[in-house]
């Protein structure tokens, strides 16, 4: 029993060693992430905390606030497991996100602007997604000439909740303190204080706010 328990003993220092080891290397890796492309950290003394590690393509403006939080990969989040966190921001968009915003799994593919409020949430394999990515004409599409792609920009405002795997598409505006059910498509623009859900996505009911 003496030597059974001295194994299990050394299994857990040996497991919790190597998660110290795995966290350290993943904020180094993160940092070195950021500063490649050029994240612009609104206090750099509050470092965006990252569980995991994050993929960022910046070739435009991608601006963070105070107290980000972002789980990334399926140790930290098993409701998107198999995915990862991404900021894709192409050239001259910008992705602004506010403070005290928490991102689980999720994907931010920016072509023209995306404006996150602060104290919003993501679910687990979230996509905002502020273009089309393809023309709508077959034509244009299928023989390589894809160059009539619509987009437009997105604005969460503060205090909103956007349930797991939901999809925001271009050219939409959640006012806030709003929530998107979880597997949502929004497709339209949401006004404040309101919970919509579905595909694509209704109002369901208004919310009470007390604002004292």
């Amino acid at each position: 029993m003496g030597i059974t328990k001295n194994i299990i003993n050394l299994i857990k220092i040996t497991l919790k060693f190597s998660r110290e080891i795995e966290r350290i290397f993943n904020f180094l890796l993160n940092h070195i992430v950021f500063l490649k492309n050029d994240v612009k950290i609104k206090h750099l003394k509050i470092r965006p905390q990252i569980n995991g590690r994050i993929a960022v393509q910046n070739k435009g403006g991608l601006k963070i606030g105070s107290n980000l939080l972002v789980n990334s990969g399926k140790k930290f989040n098993p409701i998107g497991a198999g995915y990862i966190t991404r900021l894709i921001v192409k050239k001259d968009a910008v992705l602004k996100i506010g403070d005290n915003v928490g991102i689980s799994n999720s994907t931010f593919y920016c072509t023209e602007r995306i404006t996150i409020g602060s104290n919003v949430l993501f679910g687990g394999n979230c996509k905002i997604w502020d273009t089309d990515f393809h023309s709508l004409d077959s034509k244009i599409r299928n023989f390589g000439n894809d160059d009539q792609i619509k987009g437009g920009p997105i604005t969460i405002g503060d205090n909103v909740f956007i349930g797991g795997e939901s999809i925001i598409l271009k050219n939409v505006s959640i006012g806030d303190n709003s929530i998107i059910g979880a597997g949502s498509v929004v497709t339209k623009n949401i006004p404040e204080n309101e919970v919509w859900a579905g595909n694509p996505a209704k109002y369901l009911r208004t919310l009470r706010i007390d604002t004292k």
